[in-house]
């Protein structure tokens, strides 16, 4: 799709502004709430925010007008899959990787992760979004798994030219029904079959993290307020998370909560935390090369162990050995 078709009438124009807070306000509404600066010639700053979709799947489609910065928080429920139709943008995931992506190249921002993304004067894209429990789904179906596994991607595009040509089949198939208003807009089948593509189309193009793990089931959990505050953990424990914060989530006192968590879990709030994060930090140190720049410390600090000598040693009595011991493994 060129970027013009992304102007016909089945989008709806939800933002054409040159006043920034307005358009900040506007498109954290639409997405989530995120930093918006003007990098250059801030008088210059114009912004156009249009959607469209059928059940299952949201199309947007963006410009500015002038550098822009967009930083948005964690999407947690959803990814975006981003194609550059004009101009030029640079996405980073600090501390982890960089990409530049120019016309008709794609990217995905994965749900879990932080992203700054530097757009072109007058750059514009589309996204197609789907949601994370669909494309866990679809990751377990890929992965053999007879459960769903929490999908964490990569920056870069499609993994190869061939891969490129069947994500741009899809994304061209999905855009078409869209603008044209077809079937899958009162159809719910043809929707979720053309959802459902879509997604295993994904996991066959673009690369998973080696981090991408089952995802944990809670269902024998009976307390809902635990299941909420798991479900808080399991989605965010690469942020910083305290027993208020698990509280709030589930709805109860922290006092209540521990009681709880002791009772339906066997351990403490913060304890099921940092089993979460010792496992996540050993998959990135398994996956991590020996040679490369990364650090143990810099897999630490990553899953939120500011004390190095303590995440040795919970690491050496859950794993038997060194966090560096598994990075040169």
């Amino acid at each position: 799709m060129n970027a013009s078709a992304a102007d016909d009438s089945r989008m709806r124009t939800l933002v054409r502004s040159d006043d920034l807070d307005e358009t900040r306000e506007m498109i954290s509404t639409a997405y989530s709430p995120y930093e918006l600066r003007a990098l250059n010639r801030p008088q210059d700053f114009s912004a156009w925010y249009a959607e469209g979709g059928f059940p299952g799947v949201t199309l947007s489609a963006l410009s500015y007008g002038t550098e822009t910065l967009v930083a948005p928080e964690p999407l947690t429920t959803y990814l975006l899959v981003c194609q550059v139709h004009k101009g030029r943008v640079r996405v980073e995931s600090p501390g982890r990787e960089e990409q530049f992506v120019g016309t008709g190249d794609t990217y995905v921002l994965d749900p879990q992760r932080r992203f700054k993304v530097f757009w072109g004067a007058g750059a514009r894209m589309t996204t197609i979004r789907l949601s994370k429990e669909l494309v866990d789904r679809a990751a377990g179906e890929a992965l053999g798994r007879e459960e769903p596994v929490r999908a964490r991607f990569a920056l870069g595009g499609p993994v190869s030219a061939a891969a490129a040509e069947s994500w741009s089949g899809i994304s061209a198939a999905v855009h078409r029904e869209i603008m044209a208003g077809g079937l899958a807009h009162t159809n719910p089948l043809v929707a979720a079959q053309l959802t459902q593509a879509a997604a295993a189309t994904l996991m066959a193009t673009h690369r998973l993290l080696p981090g991408s793990e089952p995802v944990r089931h809670i269902g024998n959990v009976a307390h809902p307020a635990v299941r909420r505050a798991i479900q808080l953990i399991e989605e965010r424990s690469d942020q910083p998370l305290t027993l208020s914060d698990l509280a709030a989530a589930a709805r109860l006192s922290p006092r209540a909560l521990q009681e709880a968590f002791q009772r339906y879990v066997g351990r403490t709030p913060l304890a099921y935390l940092r089993e979460v994060r010792l496992d996540r930090a050993h998959r990135d140190l398994v996956a991590a090369d020996a040679d490369g720049p990364v650090t143990v410390a810099e897999i630490a600090f990553r899953w939120g162990f500011s004390n190095l000598g303590r995440f040795a040693n919970w690491y050496r009595r859950r794993y038997g050995h060194a966090p560096s011991v598994t990075l040169r493994a």
